[in-house]
């Protein structure tokens, strides 16, 4: 064992090269070796065993080749018989064991990398690459089998690398078969591009960009055909239904660059189309002095065509001409409301032109004009509607002066005319003294508030504004009186006696 070990001091020197066929392998073992059908349950089979050989190789073994070196037969004793001859290499026990460990990690990775190659469909396109793989998987179970693990590494090594070239093949297949699918895609090919889409999904079926494009080869018969509808109704003239049918293209297919592109222009030249309408229409109705239908189709023609200074300059010419037009027509109407005395109607009118342009001189004027005889209208009906006021002295003086100055307006129309009429009636009325008789029994000190001191007497008479008054009556010894009494035009007023009759207890 020692000399054997300095004579294989790395574990890869310790392998000694055999002839193809692995001659090791007993010819009643290969007669009985599994076929490769059978070879994928014995290598799950083999796998699971892993963790046992592992504890067998570096627990038992030791053990046991201590205890067989223990029973050596003593000086004296007959040798056992010797082995029958075995040709090539003879490895020890753990040499044996580090092949199998060796054997076993590779069948893991053999595997792994099988199922990867099964998942890409490697059959369909493997070819002999990957029938040669399958044998070479096959001669290593084989020799795995036999316990030929040294045998078995070989041949899995070789297997691996053979599938490792496989699998580095799938990639370049599916780029290889995008780009063809790609270029039969974009050349209208739908039936190439769609087998080199499947040939991408056989090999990895969740491949998004085969997805897609299998599914756009499978919709392009019909997106040609909508983009031929769509060029003869062009040429036709029929463009609102060619927009359709390139439109339906597009929805079929976004990316389908043709589509775009046709749409695109056409589109275009529809917009362009619907600008020259709409401006020409504009220009017309602002001719006709229509001015709200200019700046409706001004600014359609804006929508079309954001930075047009074209259309921004003739829907800025009929806001200003339909602004004119409406001044134009508050004004006339205002004035019309101030010829029927509609002063309220007038001033709302007035307002509303100066919220639109707060310059206007006829509507400040007006304005103000307006607010003076709603303001005047307020004071006249409420001095007529309440004539009693003007009894007090500093009201029938501000009515005087009120009459005097609507008298003195520009123009006074009827229904200010016939209020001037009643107020100075009233203040005729008002200002009128009326002759009034008062009594007393030449004792008692009388006082007419609003006159002054009356003194004593028996009968006085006077005359009197109309208005409510009150007389005082006062005499040493007795209670004062006081006597409140109204003067009225039109009324007849009784004597009104002011005498202290209650002495004083």
């Amino acid at each position: 064992m020692a000399e054997s070990e300095s004579r294989n001091p790395q574990h890869d020197e310790t392998i000694v090269p055999v002839e193809p066929g692995f001659a090791r392998v007993e010819a009643a073992d290969r007669r009985h070796a599994p076929r490769r059908g059978a070879t994928l349950p014995i290598r799950l089979v083999a796998l699971g065993a892993l963790v046992v050989a592992a504890g067998v190789v570096f627990v038992f073994l030791p053990r046991w080749v201590g205890e067989q070196q223990a029973q050596a037969p003593v000086v004296g004793e007959a040798p056992p018989p010797e082995p029958p001859a075995v040709e090539g290499p003879v490895y020890t026990a753990a040499e044996l064991a580090a092949f199998r460990v060796e054997a076993d990690g590779m069948l893991v990775r053999l595997l792994n990398q099988q199922a990867q190659l099964e998942r890409r469909s490697a059959a369909d396109w493997g070819g002999d690459s990957y029938e040669t793989y399958e044998e070479l998987a096959r001669q290593g179970d084989d020799a795995y089998l036999a316990d030929a693990y040294f045998d078995a590494v070989a041949a899995y090594r070789v297997a691996l690398d053979t599938g490792e070239a496989l699998l580095q093949r799938s990639l370049e297949l599916i780029e290889a078969a995008l780009d063809a699918a790609a270029a039969a895609l974009a050349a209208g090919n739908s039936t190439v591009a769609a087998e080199q889409f499947s040939l991408v999904l056989r090999i990895e079926p969740d491949n998004e960009s085969a997805r897609v494009g299998l599914l756009r080869a499978q919709q392009l018969p019909e997106v040609l055909a909508l983009m031929q509808d769509g060029e003869a109704l062009e040429r036709a003239g029929s463009l609102e239904e060619a927009v359709r049918a390139y439109r339906a293209a597009v929805v079929l297919d976004g990316l389908w660059a043709p589509a775009r592109s046709a749409l695109t222009a056409l589109e275009a030249r529809l917009s362009a189309q619907q600008y020259e309408a709409l401006m020409s229409n504009g220009f017309n109705a602002l001719a006709a002095e229509e001015y709200d239908d200019a700046h409706e189709y001004f600014s359609r023609a804006l929508a079309l065509r954001p930075d047009s200074r074209d259309a921004l300059d003739a829907r800025t010419q009929a806001e200003q001409s339909g602004k004119l037009e409406q001044i134009a027509l508050v004004e006339a109407r205002a004035i019309a409301f101030e010829l029927r005395e509609r002063w309220e109607d007038a001033a709302r009118l007035y307002g509303d032109a100066l919220q639109t342009e707060e310059t206007l001189a006829f509507a400040q004027e007006g304005l103000e004009r307006a607010q003076y005889h709603v303001d005047l209208d307020l004071k006249l009906n409420n001095l007529i509607e309440n004539p009693d006021l003007l009894f007090d002295d500093s009201v029938l003086r501000d009515a005087l002066l009120l009459a005097a100055e609507a008298r003195a307006l520009d123009r006074v129309g009827p229904v200010l005319d016939e209020q001037l009429d009643s107020l100075e009636r009233l203040l005729r009325l008002a200002s009128t003294p009326l002759p009034v008789q008062l009594q007393s029994d030449e004792q008692t000190e009388v006082t007419l508030y609003r006159v002054g001191n009356l003194g004593r007497f028996l009968v006085k008479g006077l005359e009197l504004r109309p208005g409510v008054y009150t007389a005082v009556g006062s005499r040493r010894g007795f209670r004062d009186v006081r006597m409140t009494f109204a003067v009225i035009p039109g009324q007849e007023l009784a004597p009104v006696r002011v005498a202290c009759v209650e002495p004083i207890q």
